[in-house]
């Protein structure tokens, strides 16, 4: 095994060749539009775009920020309704702020 790596490493690298390539597509990349019908265009460009989606989908990166967006407005809402300071007395949330105070006085 060692002497295989070894003479691997030892021969010159050489540039790709498309004609010698073992492993040849089985059709051809970009099709031409132009021979096809409009039918078989129209497959082709929905099979592309669900593909390039699939491939550029990121669920876990989605669903992380949809929490944290959500999240981060929870917390808005919250920190409004029950701890700001309105400055005023007569805050539509008055009532709901007056019962958390007492709430945190009981405990």
């Amino acid at each position: 095994m060692l002497r295989t790596l070894v003479r691997r490493a030892a021969e010159a690298p050489r540039p790709f060749n498309f004609a010698s390539n073992p492993y040849k597509a089985k059709k051809i990349w970009p099709p031409n539009f132009d021979n096809m019908s409009q039918k078989h265009q129209f497959r082709l460009e929905r099979r592309y775009k669900r593909r390039a989606k699939l491939a550029w989908a990121r669920p876990r990166w989605t669903k992380g920020v949809k929490l944290a967006q959500n999240g981060i407005i929870i917390f808005v809402l919250v920190y409004g309704v029950l701890f700001m300071d309105w400055g005023r007395e007569d805050t539509p949330f008055k009532g709901v702020s007056d019962a958390s105070e007492q709430m945190e006085g009981k405990s």
